[in-house]
């Protein structure tokens, strides 16, 4: 078989007919488990790698959405199931760590297993020869990285909206017995066709089958803990450093001078300061076991829940406001009338006439 899958859920015993063509499998399968909200329903699938290779017209570089494919042996396609299925996104490794076909099978099924709203859903897998294959659910609006560092447009509550987002989902994996994310980056930060901030799914299967060899008692820069407070000090900071420099970037710093100079001064030190405090913690953090609870994501919540308005709006919104009270004390105060120089001139001249006919 050459290592070659075949398109169909897991769940599904029965073979395709071996005279239909497997495209026309999927997609009658497809169809029964898509709606309008996407693939709530699709079941955890294996792929045939002619399927996959149509979809990205042959692996083209044209389809290629990894905004860092240079700097890594795995690239991220963007592919197309079929017209009525919408987009995919596929995850080419060169060189799959897995020994047995089986692990990454059992790894990506684990991880298909997860379901979370903040957390993007994985779909399937394909391994082929020395070749292994992810595909997930397509992120039309970009990464976290490419609007903070590229674009450079991004708004502190919305700020405030990801750090939320994101500790809900890793708070979710944690729990579910995902302790471990491979390469956590603002590049792992998804966003939805709502706009909302979502958890890649691919860093759950990961590479690395040692991922923290340290021993207790020491800062690990791979765990999710420290990579998560990389990410904060992303969002305050709008600037890209390596994980092993953020501790040295912000010791010692005030909040202010840290701040990203796009946001023109249009947030709140007290909830920056909160947010620098949680990411120090995690900088330094030396436990195995998670800092990102509960009680985290309730902190984050309080603080994007304070700021749901953009700051600019606020402020236009306060504008506003001072004009409506200033027209409503001048319908209950109306102002009198300046005379004129005129007016004070005639004024006069009759106040003086009076005073010589008393006299």
């Amino acid at each position: 078989m050459g290592g070659c899958c075949i398109s169909t859920p897991l769940e599904n015993d029965q073979p395709p007919p071996q005279q239909q063509p497997q495209t026309q499998h999927v997609e009658r399968k497809n169809d029964e488990v898509k709606n309008d909200d996407g693939f709530v329903n699709w079941p955890f699938t294996e792929f045939v790698l002619s399927d996959l290779t149509t979809a990205t017209k042959s692996f083209s570089s044209n389809e290629i959405i990894s905004e860092n494919p240079e700097e890594s042996s795995n690239v991220v396609y963007r592919g197309l199931l079929s017209e009525n299925l919408g987009f995919v996104a596929v995850k080419r490794f060169k060189n799959t760590p897995w020994p047995d076909h089986e692990d990454l099978e059992v790894e990506a099924q684990d991880a298909a297993e997860l379901k979370h709203k903040r957390l993007v859903k994985l779909l399937g897998y394909c391994s082929d020869g020395d070749e292994g294959f992810l595909v997930a659910e397509f992120m039309p609006n970009h990464t976290l990285a490419k609007r903070l560092f590229h674009q450079k447009n991004m708004e502190w509550s919305m700020r405030l909206r990801v750090a939320y987002h994101i500790a809900e989902a890793l708070d979710y994996c944690t729990t579910s017995g995902f302790v471990m994310y491979d390469n956590l980056s603002a590049y792992s930060v998804l966003f939805d066709k709502d706009d909302d901030a979502c958890l890649s799914c691919f860093g759950l299967v990961r590479e690395v089958t040692d991922y923290d060899p340290r021993p207790t008692g020491s800062v690990n820069t791979e765990s999710v803990t420290y990579r998560f407070g990389t990410i904060l000090v992303n969002l305050l900071t709008g600037m890209q450093t390596p994980p092993s420099h953020v501790p040295e970037m912000i010791n010692g710093k005030d909040v202010t001078d840290l701040m990203d100079p796009t946001l023109k001064g249009n947030f709140s030190k007290e909830e920056a300061t909160v947010i620098l405090k949680l990411a120090s913690e995690c900088l330094q953090w030396k436990n195995r076991k998670s800092l990102i609870t509960k009680e985290v994501v309730a902190t984050l919540e309080a603080l994007q829940s304070k700021t749901q308005v953009p700051s600019t709006e606020v402020v236009e919104l306060a504008k506003q406001q001072d004009v409506a009270s200033s027209s409503q004390q001048q319908e209950a105060e109306p102002l009198q009338e300046v005379p004129s120089s005129e007016t004070i001139k005639q004024q006069e001249e009759a106040s003086s006439s009076s005073q010589r006919q008393q006299t």
